[in-house]
Protein backbone atom coordinates (compact mmCIF):
# COMPACT_ATOMS: atom_id res chain seq x y z
CA UNK A 1 0.00 0.00 0.00
CA UNK A 2 1.40 3.27 -0.66
CA UNK A 3 0.59 6.41 1.16
CA UNK A 4 -2.16 7.48 3.65
CA UNK A 5 -4.34 10.33 2.84
CA UNK A 6 -6.69 12.22 5.09
CA UNK A 7 -8.87 13.63 2.34
CA UNK A 8 -11.39 16.64 2.27
CA UNK A 9 -14.47 16.33 0.56
CA UNK A 10 -17.41 18.18 1.76
CA UNK A 11 -19.82 16.88 -0.46
CA UNK A 12 -20.02 12.65 -1.68
CA UNK A 13 -21.98 9.74 -2.91
CA UNK A 14 -21.32 7.40 -5.44
CA UNK A 15 -25.14 8.12 -7.19
CA UNK A 16 -24.88 11.95 -7.56
CA UNK A 17 -23.14 14.36 -9.98
CA UNK A 18 -21.12 17.34 -9.98
CA UNK A 19 -18.75 17.57 -6.96
CA UNK A 20 -20.40 14.51 -5.57
CA UNK A 21 -18.59 12.48 -8.21
CA UNK A 22 -15.50 14.42 -7.99
CA UNK A 23 -15.24 13.26 -4.79
CA UNK A 24 -16.63 9.77 -5.25
CA UNK A 25 -14.56 8.92 -8.31
CA UNK A 26 -11.23 10.76 -6.94
CA UNK A 27 -11.63 8.20 -3.46
CA UNK A 28 -12.72 5.49 -5.51
CA UNK A 29 -9.40 5.32 -7.97
CA UNK A 30 -6.71 7.23 -5.62
CA UNK A 31 -7.99 3.96 -2.82
CA UNK A 32 -6.24 1.82 -5.64
CA UNK A 33 -3.00 2.56 -4.55
CA UNK A 34 -3.47 4.27 -1.25
CA UNK A 35 -4.86 3.98 2.49
CA UNK A 36 -7.43 7.03 2.98
CA UNK A 37 -10.03 8.75 5.75
CA UNK A 38 -12.53 10.88 4.15
CA UNK A 39 -13.90 14.01 6.00
CA UNK A 40 -17.24 14.66 4.55
CA UNK A 41 -20.10 16.69 5.54
CA UNK A 42 -22.88 15.67 2.88
CA UNK A 43 -24.19 12.66 0.36
CA UNK A 44 -27.42 14.25 -0.26
CA UNK A 45 -28.66 18.05 -0.33
CA UNK A 46 -27.53 19.73 2.63
CA UNK A 47 -24.98 19.75 5.08
CA UNK A 48 -25.63 17.01 7.56
CA UNK A 49 -27.32 14.82 4.83
CA UNK A 50 -25.09 11.88 5.41
CA UNK A 51 -27.87 9.17 5.23
CA UNK A 52 -27.64 8.14 1.83
CA UNK A 53 -23.59 7.51 1.55
CA UNK A 54 -23.98 5.63 4.86
CA UNK A 55 -26.91 3.69 4.22
CA UNK A 56 -24.97 2.94 0.72
CA UNK A 57 -22.03 1.63 3.08
CA UNK A 58 -24.32 -1.13 5.00
CA UNK A 59 -24.02 -3.17 1.74
CA UNK A 60 -21.13 -2.16 -0.44
CA UNK A 61 -17.36 -1.23 0.49
CA UNK A 62 -14.69 0.72 -0.52
CA UNK A 63 -11.46 -0.83 0.26
CA UNK A 64 -8.89 1.46 1.86
CA UNK A 65 -11.44 4.03 2.57
CA UNK A 66 -12.49 5.14 6.29
CA UNK A 67 -15.61 7.61 5.80
CA UNK A 68 -15.60 9.89 8.80
CA UNK A 69 -18.67 12.38 8.56
CA UNK A 70 -18.75 15.80 10.43
CA UNK A 71 -22.07 16.66 11.58
CA UNK A 72 -22.94 20.20 11.90
CA UNK A 73 -22.87 21.61 15.19
CA UNK A 74 -25.69 24.21 16.70
CA UNK A 75 -23.90 27.44 15.51
CA UNK A 76 -23.23 25.67 12.03
CA UNK A 77 -26.91 23.88 11.64
CA UNK A 78 -28.47 27.93 12.56
CA UNK A 79 -26.34 29.54 10.47
CA UNK A 80 -27.55 27.28 7.64
CA UNK A 81 -31.71 27.01 8.43
CA UNK A 82 -32.76 30.16 6.06
CA UNK A 83 -30.57 28.50 3.26
CA UNK A 84 -31.55 25.05 3.77
CA UNK A 85 -35.33 26.56 3.49
CA UNK A 86 -34.15 28.23 0.28
CA UNK A 87 -34.75 31.48 2.04
CA UNK A 88 -31.15 33.18 1.56
CA UNK A 89 -29.07 30.75 -0.41
CA UNK A 90 -25.56 32.82 0.55
CA UNK A 91 -26.15 32.22 4.21
CA UNK A 92 -24.40 28.44 2.97
CA UNK A 93 -20.96 30.16 3.36
CA UNK A 94 -21.42 31.62 6.83
CA UNK A 95 -22.49 28.04 7.32
CA UNK A 96 -19.58 26.54 5.37
CA UNK A 97 -17.34 28.25 7.31
CA UNK A 98 -18.28 27.19 10.51
CA UNK A 99 -18.17 23.89 9.53
CA UNK A 100 -14.55 23.79 8.42
CA UNK A 101 -13.42 24.81 11.78
CA UNK A 102 -15.10 21.73 12.83
CA UNK A 103 -13.49 19.78 10.48
CA UNK A 104 -9.58 21.27 11.76
CA UNK A 105 -10.77 20.23 15.07
CA UNK A 106 -11.94 16.85 14.48
CA UNK A 107 -8.52 16.39 12.27
CA UNK A 108 -6.54 17.81 14.94
CA UNK A 109 -7.63 15.00 17.09
CA UNK A 110 -7.16 13.01 14.12
CA UNK A 111 -3.75 13.22 13.70
CA UNK A 112 -2.47 12.70 17.50
CA UNK A 113 -3.19 8.93 17.01
CA UNK A 114 -2.88 8.09 13.05
CA UNK A 115 -0.12 8.89 11.14
CA UNK A 116 -0.92 11.07 7.47
CA UNK A 117 1.40 11.66 4.99
CA UNK A 118 -0.42 13.85 3.24
CA UNK A 119 -3.81 16.33 3.22
CA UNK A 120 -5.72 16.77 0.40
CA UNK A 121 -8.61 19.50 -0.14
CA UNK A 122 -10.70 18.05 -2.77
CA UNK A 123 -14.04 19.90 -3.17
CA UNK A 124 -15.88 21.77 -3.24
CA UNK A 125 -14.03 22.65 -6.08
CA UNK A 126 -14.08 26.81 -5.54
CA UNK A 127 -11.52 28.84 -3.72
CA UNK A 128 -14.08 31.22 -1.48
CA UNK A 129 -13.53 29.02 1.12
CA UNK A 130 -9.71 28.05 1.56
CA UNK A 131 -10.80 25.86 4.82
CA UNK A 132 -8.23 25.38 8.02
CA UNK A 133 -6.22 22.05 7.04
CA UNK A 134 -3.28 23.81 5.77
CA UNK A 135 -2.97 24.67 9.63
CA UNK A 136 -1.92 21.31 10.76
CA UNK A 137 1.39 21.34 9.58
CA UNK A 138 1.42 18.54 6.95
CA UNK A 139 2.00 18.29 3.67
CA UNK A 140 -0.70 20.27 2.10
CA UNK A 141 -2.47 19.85 -1.55
CA UNK A 142 -5.22 21.61 -2.58
CA UNK A 143 -7.24 21.10 -5.97
CA UNK A 144 -8.12 21.77 -8.37
CA UNK A 145 -10.23 24.18 -7.64
CA UNK A 146 -11.59 26.92 -9.62
CA UNK A 147 -14.54 29.83 -9.80
CA UNK A 148 -12.33 33.06 -9.68
CA UNK A 149 -13.22 33.76 -13.00
CA UNK A 150 -15.70 36.54 -14.14
CA UNK A 151 -18.73 36.43 -15.93
CA UNK A 152 -18.07 37.98 -19.56
CA UNK A 153 -19.45 41.34 -19.22
CA UNK A 154 -19.80 41.66 -23.48
CA UNK A 155 -23.34 39.20 -22.93
CA UNK A 156 -24.49 40.86 -19.86
CA UNK A 157 -27.15 42.60 -22.34
CA UNK A 158 -28.78 39.36 -23.41
CA UNK A 159 -29.73 38.64 -19.31
CA UNK A 160 -32.62 39.60 -17.56
CA UNK A 161 -32.39 42.34 -15.22
CA UNK A 162 -31.78 40.34 -12.18
CA UNK A 163 -29.56 37.94 -13.34
CA UNK A 164 -27.74 40.97 -15.10
CA UNK A 165 -27.09 41.98 -11.32
CA UNK A 166 -26.82 39.40 -9.76
CA UNK A 167 -23.74 38.47 -12.34
CA UNK A 168 -22.14 42.32 -12.05
CA UNK A 169 -22.38 41.87 -8.05
CA UNK A 170 -20.92 38.35 -8.52
CA UNK A 171 -18.08 39.92 -10.40
CA UNK A 172 -17.62 42.45 -7.99
CA UNK A 173 -17.22 40.23 -4.63
CA UNK A 174 -15.26 37.78 -6.74
CA UNK A 175 -12.93 40.39 -7.13
CA UNK A 176 -12.94 41.85 -3.48
CA UNK A 177 -12.31 38.11 -2.37
CA UNK A 178 -9.93 37.20 -4.70
CA UNK A 179 -7.41 40.16 -4.41
CA UNK A 180 -8.19 40.74 -0.61
CA UNK A 181 -8.88 37.54 1.30
CA UNK A 182 -6.26 37.40 3.91
CA UNK A 183 -7.00 33.91 4.56
CA UNK A 184 -6.91 33.02 1.37
CA UNK A 185 -3.95 34.46 1.04
CA UNK A 186 -2.50 32.67 3.86
CA UNK A 187 -3.75 29.21 2.43
CA UNK A 188 -2.37 29.72 -0.82
CA UNK A 189 1.40 30.86 0.24
CA UNK A 190 0.51 27.06 2.99
CA UNK A 191 -0.15 24.98 0.17
CA UNK A 192 2.76 22.62 -0.91
CA UNK A 193 1.02 22.01 -4.19
CA UNK A 194 -1.83 23.92 -6.00
CA UNK A 195 -4.21 22.43 -8.38
CA UNK A 196 -6.00 25.23 -10.65
CA UNK A 197 -8.83 23.74 -12.81
CA UNK A 198 -8.77 25.97 -15.22
CA UNK A 199 -5.70 28.15 -16.85
CA UNK A 200 -7.54 31.09 -16.36
CA UNK A 201 -7.82 30.08 -12.78
CA UNK A 202 -4.12 29.11 -13.04
CA UNK A 203 -2.83 32.97 -14.69
CA UNK A 204 -5.16 34.91 -12.04
CA UNK A 205 -3.68 33.48 -9.63
CA UNK A 206 0.29 33.56 -10.59
CA UNK A 207 -0.65 37.24 -11.45
CA UNK A 208 -2.18 38.32 -8.41
CA UNK A 209 -0.09 35.74 -6.01
CA UNK A 210 3.06 34.91 -8.28
CA UNK A 211 1.90 30.93 -7.02
CA UNK A 212 2.74 29.04 -9.59
CA UNK A 213 0.09 25.76 -9.88
CA UNK A 214 -0.41 23.02 -12.26
CA UNK A 215 -2.96 22.90 -14.71
CA UNK A 216 -5.80 20.32 -14.17
CA UNK A 217 -9.30 19.40 -14.77
CA UNK A 218 -11.42 18.72 -11.86
CA UNK A 219 -13.13 16.13 -13.38
CA UNK A 220 -12.03 12.92 -15.35
CA UNK A 221 -13.73 9.74 -16.91
CA UNK A 222 -14.64 6.95 -15.56
CA UNK A 223 -14.79 5.13 -18.22
CA UNK A 224 -13.57 5.38 -21.78
CA UNK A 225 -13.38 3.47 -25.23
CA UNK A 226 -16.81 3.09 -25.96
CA UNK A 227 -16.14 3.94 -29.61
CA UNK A 228 -17.50 6.40 -32.26
CA UNK A 229 -20.51 6.74 -33.82
CA UNK A 230 -21.21 6.63 -37.57
CA UNK A 231 -24.02 9.46 -38.49
CA UNK A 232 -25.55 8.55 -41.68
CA UNK A 233 -26.87 11.76 -43.81
CA UNK A 234 -30.49 12.37 -43.40
CA UNK A 235 -31.07 10.30 -40.19
CA UNK A 236 -32.15 12.40 -37.35
CA UNK A 237 -29.37 14.08 -36.06
CA UNK A 238 -29.82 14.01 -31.71
CA UNK A 239 -28.33 17.05 -29.82
CA UNK A 240 -28.08 16.82 -26.24
CA UNK A 241 -28.49 20.04 -24.13
CA UNK A 242 -27.89 18.86 -19.69
CA UNK A 243 -27.64 21.59 -17.28
CA UNK A 244 -29.94 23.52 -14.60
CA UNK A 245 -32.30 25.90 -16.99
CA UNK A 246 -31.39 29.47 -15.18
CA UNK A 247 -30.33 32.28 -16.85
CA UNK A 248 -26.18 31.03 -16.43
CA UNK A 249 -26.71 28.07 -18.84
CA UNK A 250 -27.80 30.21 -21.37
CA UNK A 251 -30.27 27.76 -22.98
CA UNK A 252 -31.79 30.59 -25.20
CA UNK A 253 -28.51 30.92 -27.33
CA UNK A 254 -28.67 26.99 -28.42
CA UNK A 255 -32.93 27.69 -29.05
CA UNK A 256 -32.24 30.48 -31.31
CA UNK A 257 -29.32 28.89 -33.06
CA UNK A 258 -31.41 26.13 -34.17
CA UNK A 259 -34.54 28.01 -35.07
CA UNK A 260 -32.42 29.24 -37.78
CA UNK A 261 -31.25 26.23 -39.45
CA UNK A 262 -33.04 25.11 -42.74
CA UNK A 263 -32.73 21.41 -42.59
CA UNK A 264 -35.42 20.05 -40.02
CA UNK A 265 -33.54 16.10 -39.57
CA UNK A 266 -32.46 17.13 -36.12
CA UNK A 267 -33.87 16.78 -32.75
CA UNK A 268 -33.04 18.78 -29.29
CA UNK A 269 -33.55 16.83 -25.77
CA UNK A 270 -33.22 18.78 -22.89
CA UNK A 271 -32.14 17.50 -19.93
CA UNK A 272 -32.49 19.29 -16.66
CA UNK A 273 -34.98 21.72 -14.81
CA UNK A 274 -35.11 25.15 -12.80
CA UNK A 275 -36.29 28.41 -12.95
CA UNK A 276 -36.22 29.44 -16.85
CA UNK A 277 -37.52 26.29 -17.94
CA UNK A 278 -41.21 27.69 -18.73
CA UNK A 279 -39.63 31.35 -20.47
CA UNK A 280 -37.24 28.61 -22.62
CA UNK A 281 -40.36 26.13 -23.73
CA UNK A 282 -42.33 29.36 -24.42
CA UNK A 283 -39.16 30.41 -26.37
CA UNK A 284 -39.25 27.69 -27.99
CA UNK A 285 -42.88 27.70 -29.38
CA UNK A 286 -42.79 31.14 -30.07
CA UNK A 287 -39.77 30.47 -33.14
CA UNK A 288 -41.70 27.15 -33.81
CA UNK A 289 -39.29 24.73 -32.87
CA UNK A 290 -41.07 23.25 -29.57
CA UNK A 291 -42.57 19.84 -32.02
CA UNK A 292 -38.33 19.21 -32.31
CA UNK A 293 -37.42 19.32 -28.60
CA UNK A 294 -37.80 16.56 -25.77
CA UNK A 295 -38.36 18.25 -22.26
CA UNK A 296 -37.24 15.45 -19.66
CA UNK A 297 -36.56 17.67 -16.41
CA UNK A 298 -34.56 16.18 -13.80
CA UNK A 299 -33.86 12.23 -14.22
CA UNK A 300 -31.78 9.89 -12.79
CA UNK A 301 -28.07 9.50 -14.29
CA UNK A 302 -28.76 5.74 -15.34
CA UNK A 303 -31.25 7.21 -17.94
CA UNK A 304 -28.84 10.23 -18.65
CA UNK A 305 -26.42 7.58 -19.67
CA UNK A 306 -28.85 5.90 -21.97
CA UNK A 307 -29.42 8.95 -23.82
CA UNK A 308 -25.99 9.70 -24.55
CA UNK A 309 -25.51 6.64 -26.37
CA UNK A 310 -28.52 7.96 -28.67
CA UNK A 311 -26.80 11.55 -28.84
CA UNK A 312 -24.87 13.21 -32.18
CA UNK A 313 -23.65 16.57 -30.21
CA UNK A 314 -23.60 17.64 -27.08
CA UNK A 315 -24.03 21.67 -26.58
CA UNK A 316 -22.48 23.40 -23.81
CA UNK A 317 -23.90 27.04 -23.53
CA UNK A 318 -22.77 27.89 -20.35
CA UNK A 319 -21.47 31.81 -18.98
CA UNK A 320 -19.55 30.18 -16.61
CA UNK A 321 -18.53 26.92 -15.26
CA UNK A 322 -15.11 25.43 -13.85
CA UNK A 323 -15.29 21.92 -16.14
CA UNK A 324 -18.92 20.82 -15.75
CA UNK A 325 -18.81 16.96 -15.49
CA UNK A 326 -20.76 16.05 -18.25
CA UNK A 327 -18.47 17.61 -21.07
CA UNK A 328 -16.24 14.19 -19.79
CA UNK A 329 -19.51 12.37 -19.74
CA UNK A 330 -20.43 12.95 -23.39
CA UNK A 331 -16.41 12.13 -24.49
CA UNK A 332 -16.73 8.91 -22.82
CA UNK A 333 -19.30 8.03 -24.99
CA UNK A 334 -17.67 9.61 -28.16
CA UNK A 335 -19.56 12.16 -28.62
CA UNK A 336 -17.94 15.75 -29.64
CA UNK A 337 -19.02 19.26 -27.60
CA UNK A 338 -19.52 22.45 -28.91
CA UNK A 339 -19.24 24.88 -26.24
CA UNK A 340 -18.18 28.54 -25.38
CA UNK A 341 -14.93 29.37 -25.16
CA UNK A 342 -14.27 29.90 -21.79
CA UNK A 343 -13.75 28.64 -18.70
CA UNK A 344 -12.33 24.54 -18.00
CA UNK A 345 -14.25 23.53 -21.81
CA UNK A 346 -11.33 25.84 -22.97
CA UNK A 347 -8.76 24.00 -21.95
CA UNK A 348 -10.32 20.59 -22.28
CA UNK A 349 -12.21 20.86 -25.96
CA UNK A 350 -9.56 20.74 -29.12
CA UNK A 351 -10.06 21.10 -32.36
CA UNK A 352 -9.72 16.92 -32.90
CA UNK A 353 -12.77 16.25 -30.39
CA UNK A 354 -15.04 19.31 -30.63
CA UNK A 355 -16.04 23.32 -31.92
CA UNK A 356 -15.42 26.25 -29.74
CA UNK A 357 -17.40 29.46 -29.78
CA UNK A 358 -15.58 32.38 -29.21
CA UNK A 359 -17.69 35.12 -27.02
CA UNK A 360 -18.25 38.29 -28.34
CA UNK A 361 -21.81 39.41 -28.82
CA UNK A 362 -25.38 36.96 -28.23
CA UNK A 363 -25.62 37.40 -32.20
CA UNK A 364 -22.11 36.10 -32.82
CA UNK A 365 -22.46 32.91 -30.62
CA UNK A 366 -26.13 32.14 -32.28
CA UNK A 367 -25.44 32.61 -35.73
CA UNK A 368 -21.84 30.70 -35.30
CA UNK A 369 -23.48 27.45 -33.11
CA UNK A 370 -26.17 27.35 -36.02
CA UNK A 371 -23.43 27.08 -38.89
CA UNK A 372 -22.02 24.38 -36.76
CA UNK A 373 -24.93 22.42 -36.43
CA UNK A 374 -25.99 23.15 -39.64
CA UNK A 375 -22.24 21.94 -41.08
CA UNK A 376 -22.39 18.90 -39.17
CA UNK A 377 -26.20 17.75 -40.56
CA UNK A 378 -25.16 18.70 -43.91
CA UNK A 379 -21.50 16.80 -43.79
CA UNK A 380 -21.80 13.86 -41.66
CA UNK A 381 -18.21 13.15 -42.24
CA UNK A 382 -17.38 16.27 -39.73
CA UNK A 383 -19.31 14.98 -36.82
CA UNK A 384 -18.25 11.49 -37.54
CA UNK A 385 -14.01 13.05 -37.54
CA UNK A 386 -14.67 14.23 -34.34
CA UNK A 387 -16.75 11.27 -32.44
CA UNK A 388 -13.48 9.52 -33.66
CA UNK A 389 -10.97 11.68 -32.74
CA UNK A 390 -12.40 10.97 -29.18
CA UNK A 391 -11.17 7.89 -29.27
CA UNK A 392 -7.51 9.96 -28.28
CA UNK A 393 -8.73 12.39 -26.48
CA UNK A 394 -10.79 10.40 -24.13
CA UNK A 395 -7.66 8.58 -22.84
CA UNK A 396 -5.94 11.62 -21.87
CA UNK A 397 -8.63 12.53 -19.38
CA UNK A 398 -9.20 9.13 -17.46
CA UNK A 399 -8.97 8.38 -13.87
CA UNK A 400 -6.36 5.51 -14.73
CA UNK A 401 -4.34 8.63 -15.92
CA UNK A 402 -5.47 10.94 -13.15
CA UNK A 403 -4.15 8.39 -9.97
CA UNK A 404 -0.58 8.22 -11.79
CA UNK A 405 -0.78 11.75 -11.61
CA UNK A 406 -1.92 12.56 -8.37
CA UNK A 407 0.17 9.78 -6.53
CA UNK A 408 3.39 11.68 -8.34
CA UNK A 409 1.73 15.08 -7.23
CA UNK A 410 1.99 13.65 -3.54
CA UNK A 411 5.32 12.93 -3.79
CA UNK A 412 5.91 16.10 -5.22
CA UNK A 413 3.39 18.17 -2.33
CA UNK A 414 5.66 15.82 0.37
CA UNK A 415 9.11 16.92 -1.71
CA UNK A 416 8.34 21.06 -1.54
CA UNK A 417 6.83 20.49 1.94
CA UNK A 418 10.41 19.12 3.23
CA UNK A 419 11.74 22.27 1.44
CA UNK A 420 9.41 24.73 3.48
CA UNK A 421 9.94 23.15 6.66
Amino acid sequence: MGMKILVLAYAVSPTRGSEYSIAWNYIVEMAKDNSMVVLYGASGSHMGDVKELETWLISNKVLNVRFVSVLPNRLTSALNFFNKKGILPYTFYFAFHNWQRQVLEVARKMIKKENFDVVHYVVPSGFREPGYLWKLGLPYIWGPFAGISNRPKQLFNSLPFTTRLFFILRNWANYIQFNYNYRLKRALNSTNLLLTGTSETKELIEKRYKISSICLPEHAIVKDGLGAFNYNEGEVFNILWIATIDARKSLNFLLKALSKIKVKNWHLHVLGDGPRKPAMVQLAEKMAISDKISWYGHIPRIEVFALLKLAHLHVITSLGEGTTTVLFEAMANGIPTITLNHCGMKDVVCEKCGVKIALQSEDQIINDISRAISDFIKNPEKINRLSEGLRVCAKSYSWENRRKLFNGFYNLAIENWRKMN
